[in-house]
């Protein structure tokens, strides 16, 4: 070994997955961390002192053991199974590391195709691959690290439930006396127009309430049909507003047959608690491409397996992204079955 004094670093090599992976440390530092191994078990790892000159020691080899990477333990948590139009795939990852789930689909011909690939560090998630018909179907899913580590492939035939988008044509604001009331010209109707924000439009109107409003807050319609209901999504307001300033961050969603004129909740029942998610956990004002991606694809919610068929919806508005006394909401779509 070098002398101190002329030490510059320590180097480790090791091969991993057919290529040579190197980690550097300081001379004030007595660790070295090398990551990307497939699998637990034992592995050699030379250490070289490098001088200041740049030059090597002789290699010197010790052993390792790794234990089960983060990708492994979340595909032994993965339940697979199917959800409305598709299949539904749980994990969890306690590590929070990041990693890939990746869903496929075997066609007729018997190939293998890409039905939805998701990007994770949550601890633990849900995540669908949606838009299939009600007839046996084989889904397949596997997790990727990144470092190109790939799990096995769980393989389920399943048949998806039956849903279909609700008819937004048939919504139909209700006025009751104790909802809120729109203001700015953003009335209600806009959020069944069918027209998404991007980054052409983003002035375009939406539902926005008061800007003195007192918490919580809520609104009402119709579905214009009487449903069982699998799912909805709502749209935020885009652009540096996208998870800031009057967007919903957590709310209610109640259901009704026969809502009582009088505005109390006495005729409606919990139907879901949500809670808008950041993807990338960044600060206000920062977006990832993952953030990015949910503002566009809008933030979809599942409903609980035994909700009651409706025809009237409340959502009740408990807190916005920024605390303000309103809040704005550009567009919703529900799906379910008509009964």
């Amino acid at each position: 070994l070098h002398n101190v004094s002329k030490l510059q670093y320590v180097k480790a090599e090791c091969t991993i997955n057919g290529r040579l992976v190197e980690a550097k440390s300081s001379p004030y530092n007595n660790e070295l961390l090398i990551e990307g191994f497939g699998s637990a078990g034992d592995a050699e790892v030379k250490l070289y002192s490098v001088s200041v000159s740049e030059k090597s020691s002789e290699p010197m080899i010790v052993k390792v053991s790794p234990l089960t990477p983060p990708y492994e333990d979340a595909f032994k948590s993965i339940d697979l199974r199917e959800t409305f139009g598709g299949a539904n795939v749980s994990i969890e990852n306690p590590t929070e590391a990041n990693l890939v789930l990746n869903i496929m689909v075997q066609q007729p011909d018997g190939e293998w195709k890409p039905a939805e690939t998701f990007y994770t560090k949550k601890a633990s998630g849900l995540f669908s691959a949606r838009g299939f018909e009600p007839t046996p179907t084989k889904f397949g899913v596997f997790i990727k690290d990144r470092w190109n580590n790939y799990s096995d492939t769980l393989i389920k035939e399943l048949v998806p439930i039956f849903e279909k988008q609700l008819d937004r044509t048939k919504f139909r604001e209700v006025p009751l006396p104790t909802d809120e009331v729109a203001s700015w010209g953003w009335t209600m109707p806009y959020l069944w127009d069918g027209i998404i924000v991007n980054n052409t439009n983003v002035d375009k109107p939406g539902f926005h309430t008061s800007p003195n409003g007192v918490w919580p807050q809520s609104f009402t319609f119709s579905l214009g049909v009487k449903a069982k209901l699998s799912r909805f999504k709502y749209w935020q307001r885009g652009t540096w507003m996208s998870f800031a300033d009057r967007n919903i961050k957590k709310f209610e969603v109640w259901g009704s047959n026969n809502p009582s004129p009088n505005g109390s909740w006495d005729s409606w029942t919990k139907l879901m608690d949500g809670t808008s998610v950041k993807p990338s956990g960044q600060p206000l004002g920062t977006a990832s491409p993952e953030d990015i991606a949910l503002i566009v694809a809008g933030e979809e919610f599942v409903f609980p397996e035994n909700t009651p068929e409706v025809q009237y919806i409340r959502i009740k508005v408990l807190e916005t992204w920024s605390g303000a006394k309103s809040f704005y909401l550009m567009q919703v779509a529900f799906w379910g079955a008509e009964q």
